[in-house]
């Protein structure tokens, strides 16, 4: 059995073999599928986590506008809210519904694509085990930052 020292001098070689020059590795095809799957949920991993730092993001916002709504003195001045590209005006208290309720909107989905993380991250760790048992630290499947 080779040395650890000597899992640093592996390298791919012809026909999908992970060799050094005490051991050969075949790569077999469900080896592949699961580097495949990996990759995929990197990918997917990564989206989840962009569209979870918008949702935040948009979280904040609304959280603001709502202690702004709040923080109006005269309770019968109207506040402009935005419908798509143009303002109308609304009571202070149609816009603390509307802003409530996107913010509940906004937490559901936040929680959702908190799960999803979690469940790609689950996943991904399982696939990393089994790769890193057979190819040991000859496979990278950490990220260059």
């Amino acid at each position: 059995a080779p040395s650890l020292r000597n899992f640093s001098k592996l390298a791919m070689g012809k026909g999908g073999m992970v060799t050094d020059e005490t051991e050969e590795r075949e790569v077999t095809a469900g080896d592949q599928a699961d580097i495949n799957a990996f990759s995929r949920l990197n990918v997917n991993l990564h989206d989840l986590q962009d569209d979870l730092k918008e949702k935040k993001d948009i979280l904040v916002n609304l959280q603001d506008a709502s202690n702004e709504v709040m923080m109006i003195l005269d309770d019968t001045q109207p506040v402009k809210m935005a419908v798509g590209e143009a303002y109308a005006d609304v009571s202070q208290e149609e816009a603390t519904e509307r802003i409530d309720a996107m913010v509940e909107e906004t937490e559901e989905a936040v929680a959702l694509l908190e799960s999803q993380v979690k469940g790609v991250q689950e996943k991904m760790r399982e696939l990393k085990g089994r790769l890193s048992l057979k190819f040991g630290s000859n496979i990278n499947l950490e990220e260059d930052d």
